[in-house]
């Protein structure tokens, strides 16, 4: 027989995807061993617990203060050299990689003798002053006592009373004093890895570091051999706006960092260059010569003559200079190198005043000080001066720069040299450091500020 019942009117049960819900026994079986377990209570703990540590999380971050420590940036030292130009360029791109925030490493305010990294075993990097003991005094525009983080009585890097950064246990601040009442050079940074408005720069992109040292050497060879003219570089580079004002050049081996910090200019060290400039009178109617050296460069320009240049990079010459004392002296021929040097702002042969006090770097690599053109300043005369003072790969720096009387008697140094005064606008004491002896009752040039140049 046939069924009558159509298979729809059939009533069908339908089930959960994945099998039957539980029945309310077996939930709350699982329910009553949830809470014999404490359950209920655990969750309940685990929730306060978890607002303790956000509650003290929070606590412990609004405690801890929010210091950044000063830097303890005049060190003294600064590694060996070797007689090739690329081992001292790789030397000094090791240094770099090797202590790239060397000046960050030292606690504010503390009173320790911190060391840095050395760069190799003949380096003696050992701490001569800070930033300061306790900060700016008087912030960056302020002087005197209090006002501002600091302790000191006066508006100078160190104990000196003088106008400067600071007023901690230090030296003096070697890249200059921030009081614009100061008789002194105007000196200004510029940092060329970045344009005027703070893009990075073909030579700020480069990473090779042959490539980096003869392209700023084009860069600072165009602006001594073209005037000196700083728009050129206003236009074209990053320029810190703190101005520093300068009595003397005296630049103890220091990290190459500490040129920017000390402009108030937060960039790395290297591929910056600093200008001073003003109008000075000699102290006396006479024939003078520069004396100096620098790593990586210090030429002078004056009475719109260059008439010094000696350091491991020529920006008159656009030559590396390092490790040629030899053919710089005549102690040996090498033609290629005499074509090269032809714009050298140095007398040929050169003069080279060696010092037992420089640090090795100096010694190896240069050699000594190098002595410069001679010139002629008479007493009552203005004559305009620039310095300039860069550094190119990073690690290290230092920069002297000595003037000797040509037919003065000067003491000798152990070595022979001459012990000469530096070239100064005020007689405040030089930063401590590692370098050339020099005579500390010198003459003092004046600088002349109706006239001085203020870029």
């Amino acid at each position: 027989m046939h069924s009558n019942v159509h298979p729809a009117s059939v009533p069908t049960t339908h089930m959960p995807v994945g099998g039957p819900l539980p029945s309310k026994v077996e939930q709350e079986k699982k329910n009553s061993v949830w809470r014999k377990l404490g359950g209920g209570s655990l969750s309940v703990s685990i929730i306060v617990h978890a607002i303790l540590l956000a509650i003290g999380v929070f606590w412990i971050f609004q405690v801890i203060p929010d210091k950044t420590p000063d830097p303890d940036f005049m060190p003294k030292g600064g590694g060996g050299g070797s007689p090739g130009v690329k081992e001292i360029n790789n030397k000094k791109q090791r240094a770099t990689m090797s202590t790239p925030n060397a000046p960050r490493m030292a606690a504010k305010g503390a009173s320790s003798n911190f060391v840095l990294p050395e760069a190799d075993a003949s380096s003696a990097m050992s701490s001569v002053g800070s930033l300061s003991s306790g900060g700016l005094s008087g912030g960056l525009g302020g002087s005197g006592s209090g006002g501002g983080k600091g302790d000191g009585h006066g508006k100078g890097f160190g104990s000196g009373n003088g106008p400067g950064l600071g007023g901690g246990a230090g030296g003096m601040n070697p890249f200059g004093m921030i009081d614009p009442k100061t008789n002194a050079l105007v000196g200004t940074f510029y940092d060329l890895k970045q344009d005027a408005k703070g893009r990075t720069t073909p030579l700020g992109e480069l990473t090779d570091w042959g490539q980096i040292m003869d392209k700023t050497r084009d860069i600072l060879h165009n602006f001594v051999n073209r005037g000196w003219n700083e728009r050129t570089l206003a236009g074209s580079y990053y320029q810190a706006p703190q101005k520093l004002y300068q009595t003397q050049i005296y630049m103890p081996v220091l990290p190459a960092d500490t040129a920017p910090k000390a402009f108030n200019c937060n960039v790395p060290g290297s591929r910056w260059v600093v200008i001073y400039r003003g109008v000075v009178r000699p102290p006396k109617t006479g024939r003078f010569r520069f004396v100096g050296a620098g790593d990586d460069v210090v030429t002078v320009r004056f009475n719109n003559r260059n008439v010094f240049d000696y350091g491991y990079e020529s920006p008159t010459a656009n030559i590396k200079l390092a490790a040629k004392a030899a053919e710089l002296t005549g102690e040996k021929e090498d033609r290629e190198f005499d074509r090269a040097r032809r714009e050298l702002a140095m007398p040929k042969p050169m003069p080279i005043y060696s010092y037992g006090s420089m640090s090795q770097r100096a010694k190896s690599d240069l050699r000594g000080l190098g002595v410069g053109q001679e010139f002629e300043a008479r007493e009552g005369t203005d004559y305009p001066i620039e310095i300039l003072v860069s550094e190119v790969p990073g690690g290290f720096f230092f920069a002297y720069l000595l003037i000797e009387e040509i037919g003065a008697t000067y003491e000798k140094d152990p070595s022979g040299a001459p012990i000469l005064p530096l070239f100064r606008l005020d007689g405040t004491p030089a930063a401590a450091g590692e370098g050339p002896p020099y005579d500390k009752n010198g003459p003092i040039w004046k600088i002349t500020n109706k006239t001085r140049v203020d870029i």
